[in-house]
């Protein structure tokens, strides 16, 4: 009552309504306040959020579709990219994320799980034979990972110094690793390698170059060159006798003798007393034993192949696939073609700059287009089991590709072009933007028939040829190991990769040969 009474003095009431009206002036004022910074930070949020999204899109895109089976690379907390494969793509759920299968960094087993799209790269595309200098920024295997580091030092035996880079303050690390172990370090940027295959090619030409030009240091640098052949050395032996051009044979350094002249001991020529054959040789005429790669399961028509003829291995080129693992190989320089088992016949390399080299496409193109004969030949064999595909008819057509050789894509022929030339319409593969299944002109020579009868209902034996389903194609492999009963691990010599597959993934490989299936022996290999 009595504030009531208080209340109805009007002085009173005035200032108590002032004070009211100032009171909820301030709330608001405090409320417009809190309201501007909470509007300011979910705008900052948004923003933020939005240029995530932005930098993710950007990333899906350079890494393109991902599919299941896919190899990549995935980054660990530890700095190493360590392989892994696709176990399931990135779904509408889930677009940032891919679930992928690992190796841990112990080997002790295989690791499972999501991993952000940030961490994630395609594989490297595989170089061979590389050689590195000091300075150079490399990743080394080691721990089942990649991890980066610095060329310090060059040893013997293809081995080298690499420098680790230490964490919070540590001094680096070094280590001795091998060079079959060791790889150029580059960076995944916006959907490319850098620095790219072509920098890489350009910088290693002008490498090779260089040492050309300058005479003098090709004159002072023979005796170190001398210096890699030592006693006891296995060594291949060429001569520029008539009869002998394009073969090698196998032998042994007995000694050195000065002017670039070695004694050398064959290991299969034999004098009349039976006493193995010693001859002396130039340094030019000899160069190390090449090494072993991992066996082929067929050679293609026109590929440059080492024959093993008269206790040498002799150039040539594969003229025609015969039956029963057998090809008939033209020599250039005798001139004359031979039939030879698989068993007989070695993929050719080339001793280039102290490295070997596979021999490439073009080398194999130079020495086809060299011989008349042998471009007659292949002309009157291809005419003569040329086969027309109708519009519709359902076919595989060949990549060749960088990284794509030996695989095969189920296509419809759309249209004949003429010239042995028609349009086909792929059945598994997509334009970019994914609207259309992609058509593209190919060549006859690349088009084959669907194989006929490919499903195996037995179980896959070892070293058994077969094609593998894989990024939405046919590739050609071997099986390398029988995991479980209906499991195999399977080689490509292609890519040098093995990867594991359900036997509904495989299929019997059968070759297009002179307009007939032929299922290859397994003992090409």
């Amino acid at each position: 009552m009595r504030i009531k009474l208080l209340t109805q003095h009007p002085a009173i009431a005035l200032s108590c309504a002032e004070t009211s009206r100032s009171f909820i002036s301030s709330i608001i004022t405090l409320y417009s306040f809190d309201l501007k910074i909470f509007s300011g930070k979910s705008e900052r949020k948004r923003k933020t959020n939005k240029h995530t999204e932005k930098k993710m899109k950007i990333r899906r895109q350079s890494l393109g579709p991902l599919s299941k089976g896919d190899q990549i690379e995935v980054k660990r907390p530890n700095g190493a990219y360590y392989a892994a494969t696709v176990l399931r793509p990135p779904s509408a759920m889930q677009i940032n994320m891919v679930f992928v299968e690992y190796h841990a960094e112990d080997g002790s087993k295989c690791v499972r799980g999501y991993v952000d799209l940030t961490h994630v790269r395609p594989s490297p595309p595989l170089e061979l034979n590389r050689c590195f200098k000091i300075g150079d920024a490399v990743d080394a295997y080691w721990e089942n990972g990649w991890h980066q580091g610095v060329v310090r030092d060059l040893l013997k035996d293809s081995k080298y110094v690499v420098g680790f880079h230490g964490n919070e303050g540590k001094v680096e690390e070094k280590s001795e690793i091998h060079q079959c172990n060791l790889r150029l370090h580059r960076e995944w940027d916006d959907g490319s390698w850098v620095p790219s295959m072509a920098e890489l090619a350009n910088s290693s030409n002008e490498n090779d170059d260089k040492p050309r030009n300058v005479k003098l240091k090709i004159v002072f640098r023979k005796k170190q060159a001398d210096a890699e052949f030592r006693k006891g050395d296995e060594v291949e032996i060429t001569s520029d006798e008539e009869g002998f051009r394009g073969s090698w044979y196998n032998a042994v350094i007995v000694e050195y003798r000065g002017n670039d002249t070695y004694l050398v001991e064959y290991s299969t020529s034999r004098k009349e007393d039976g006493v193995p054959l010693r001859a002396e040789a130039k340094a030019q005429h000899i160069r190390p034993c090449p090494p072993e790669l991992s066996p082929v399961a067929s050679f293609c028509l026109r590929e440059v192949v080492d024959a093993r003829y008269n206790d040498g291995w002799w150039i040539g080129v594969i003229s025609r696939v015969l039956d029963g693992s057998k090809y008939a190989v033209y020599f250039s320089l005798p001139d004359e073609e031979l039939e030879f088992d698989h068993l007989k016949l070695r993929i050719h390399q080339d001793w280039k700059n102290g490295k070997w080299i596979i021999a490439s496409e073009e080398n194999s193109r130079r020495l086809v287009m060299n011989s008349n004969r042998l471009l007659h030949k292949m002309d009157v064999n291809e005419k003569r089991f040329r086969v027309k595909f109708p519009k519709g008819t359902r076919v595989e057509v060949k990549s060749d590709e960088p990284g794509y050789e030996g695989s095969w894509y189920s296509a419809i022929i759309v249209d004949s072009l003429g010239n042995d030339k028609y349009l086909v319409e792929y059945l598994t593969l997509k334009t970019e933007d994914l609207g259309a299944f992609l058509r593209e002109e190919a060549y006859a020579s690349y088009i084959r028939p669907r194989p006929q009868h490919a499903r195996c209902t037995r179980r896959y034996k070892l070293f058994e040829n077969v094609d593998a389903w894989y990024n939405d194609g046919w590739w050609i492999g071997q099986v390398i190991k029988v995991l479980t009963t209906w499991k195999y691990a399977v080689y490509f010599q292609t890519t040098n990769e093995v990867m594991e597959f359900e036997h509904n993934d495989l299929r019997l490989h059968q070759e297009w040969i002179n307009g007939k299936w032929i299922i290859p022996s397994k003992d090409t290999i």
